[in-house]
């Protein structure tokens, strides 16, 4: 995977994962939706979303990070900087 990739490519990436494992529309993942309040996503589907997200963008996250995302634009802003921690 590139390395030079937007917010808008690891948005994009990320609702598409979301999406595949929870089937709440594309459409419906906005950065600022609440991942368990608004799209109502359990905490197994969190850590499904989160091994999934691990493996896709090739980064490893700690699980107090994890316990931090709360929403859709949580999880886009930790696969930046866990890309940026890894490309330095």
């Amino acid at each position: 995977m590139s390395m030079a990739m937007t917010d808008e490519d690891i948005l994009d990436r990320v609702t598409t994962i979301i999406e595949e494992i929870t089937d709440i529309p594309k459409t419906e993942l906005l950065p600022g939706k609440s991942l368990t309040e608004d799209l109502e996503v359990d905490s197994l589907t969190k850590i499904e979303l989160a091994v999934t997200i691990q493996d896709e963008f090739d980064i490893e996250v700690e699980d107090e990070k994890l316990k931090e995302l709360k929403t859709v634009q949580d999880i886009v802003d930790l696969v930046r900087s866990a890309r940026l921690a890894t490309a330095s």
